[in-house]
């Protein structure tokens, strides 16, 4: 049986989700963030007679996460893709390989998931390095990520990337570096959880690069997420260069991640 959870349902089933708390933590994160009753998420669960969750399915605005400790998909979660469509989907490759069938129209990306719990190198801290926190800021990371090919930011209105990005400083920080009062470099993380933090958008820009931003920021956010609050950190990558870059700063490979998007 699938239902809607309800606040009542938090304590199980993020029980049933830390159980393998890194590749929950999408899930984790929104639930501990904006719980059961905001417009914009709703969770949804799968379970057994006796009341065991079997899976999950988080949907949070235009964006989805599907969860299960084996690999299962029950086919009545595709009347609630129907009724609750979104635009991306992504999840453990094992499971994400069930689901593709019924994703048409969509466009897969393969990526490696890695984790990093302890520092291989000492304390980072670099004064050059800043903490986004007012709208003018997310202004200027907005034009950064713009220039980026690969985040495909062509079509995202400022205003709306400013407005959601300030709501999101809840979940996790974004790092950036500046030159001449230019923001040239920045790496965040979002779905902050009590144990781990996903890092996401690390990014340079194409005047700017091979000056080891991107590490020093790396390094920065590590010292502050693995030392100072005593958390994993979590990332994606399908780039062989950048995964080489995560591998040398202590990251490792721990399984792959399949994301779809419309």
């Amino acid at each position: 049986m699938i239902r809607l959870l309800h606040e009542e349902d938090r304590i199980p089933v993020l029980h049933f989700l830390y159980q393998e708390s890194t590749y929950n933590i999408f899930i984790i994160g929104d639930i501990e963030t904006y719980g059961f009753n905001e417009s914009f998420q709703r969770i949804y669960a799968e379970y057994d007679e006796a009341g065991n969750f079997l899976s999950v399915f988080l949907r949070y605005r235009e964006n989805a996460v599907y969860y299960a400790p084996t690999a299962r998909f029950n086919h009545e979660y595709l009347s609630i893709f129907d009724h609750d469509p979104f635009n991306f989907i992504s999840g453990k490759s094992e499971l994400m390989t069930l689901i593709e069938p019924h994703l048409i129209g969509f466009k897969k990306k393969h990526m490696y998931f890695c984790e990093a719990k302890k520092l291989t190198f000492p304390l980072f801290h670099d004064p050059s390095i800043h903490m986004l926190q007012s709208e003018d800021q997310a202004y200027s990371l907005f034009k950064l990520l713009s220039m980026i090919e690969e985040f495909n930011y062509h079509d995202k209105e400022a205003d709306t990337f400013v407005k959601e990005k300030m709501q999101s400083l809840s979940m996790g920080m974004t790092l950036f570096i500046e030159e001449n009062n230019t923001m040239v470099s920045t790496v965040a993380t979002t779905a902050e959880t009590t144990k781990n933090a996903m890092v996401v958008a690390v990014a340079t820009h194409p005047d700017h690069r091979h000056h080891g931003y991107a590490s020093r920021l790396m390094k920065r956010l590590m010292t502050v997420y693995l030392h100072d609050k005593g958390k994993s950190l979590c990332l994606f990558y399908n780039n062989p260069d950048a995964g080489k870059i995560y591998h040398q700063l202590g990251f490792n490979t721990i399984g792959t991640w399949d994301m779809f998007n419309r």
